[in-house]
């Protein structure tokens, strides 16, 4: 097993290791992929909301290029670390923020799959977290690169104010995450599922994969599958973990949203 790696900023060092929460098709149960989520720590083994140390990062360019990094390699180490499952998608969180530090060049994650022996693994690139502008210029330097080295590309957070309309229809993504903002609480708020429909029905039509973030409510899972998302992420689901030991949670799964179904 690989040691967490370590991250230091203006003499702050943070234990950073990733975690992985299971992205779920709704009707099944069947696990569509993982998302790799930051879990750093301080050296005395406190734990630290990723949020908050990319708050600390925010103020250099170079040092947020650098933690973003740190986090992808960690969670392609780990992936590496577990059996090849050609069925699972990998979703790798890219801060946009990135593209304006001096160091930055495209091709670090490609490089990194190449190092490990993951040339074949299906990635797909969240844009979107933690940038509150998205803006055109960020977007005109990353968002061509990643489409040429073959990844697929997810817009993240969609409904939460700075993943907008504009924003999806400049960038066309293949993924759309709703955020949990727009999901929370939709089966008891006719004007949410509304929304939740018109644009399921929208994304059906021009061929985006559309999921559910923060389902924690079975009747909130049950209605957004009604309303034509196809797959959901959430503690409802599946718990953000460690993949070593290999994972082997998708019968709890697909035991666990086959009991949602049945309950309507």
């Amino acid at each position: 097993m690989v040691s967490a790696m370590t991250f230091s900023e203006r003499g702050g060092a943070y234990e950073l290791d990733v975690v992985f929460q299971p992205i779920v098709r709704l009707t099944t149960g069947e696990i569509f992929g993982y998302e790799a989520l930051g879990r750093p720590r301080l050296p005395d083994g406190r734990a630290v909301s990723v949020m908050e140390l990319f708050a600390v990062a925010e103020r250099d360019s170079s040092a947020l290029l650098a933690l973003d990094r740190t986090l992808r390699r960690r969670a392609l180490e780990r992936i590496a670390e577990r059996p090849r499952d050609p069925a699972l998608r990998w979703f790798l969180n890219v801060d946009t923020r990135c593209a304006e530090a001096e160091e930055f060049s495209p091709g670090f994650t490609r490089r990194v799959l190449r190092e490990l022996g993951l040339e074949h693994l299906d990635v797909v690139i969240e844009l979107g977290e933690r940038d509150p502008r998205l803006d055109r210029a960020r977007l005109a330097r990353l968002y061509p690169s990643y489409l040429r080295q073959g990844f697929t590309i997810a817009l993240d957070d969609f409904g939460a104010g700075h993943a907008t309309l504009t924003r999806l229809t400049q960038l066309r993504p293949a993924i759309v995450k709703l955020d949990a903002a727009l999901v929370h609480g939709v089966a008891s708020d006719p004007y949410q599922a509304a929304l939740v429909r018109g644009f399921a029905a929208f994304a059906a039509e021009v061929g985006i994969l559309l999921i559910a973030e923060g389902l924690e409510r079975p009747e909130d899972a049950a209605c957004v599958a009604s309303l034509g998302v196809a797959f959901g992420q959430g503690y409802l689901l599946g718990v953000p973990a460690p993949l070593d030991p290999p994972r082997r949670d998708s019968g709890l799964v697909e035991a666990r949203v086959a009991r949602l179904l049945a309950a309507g």
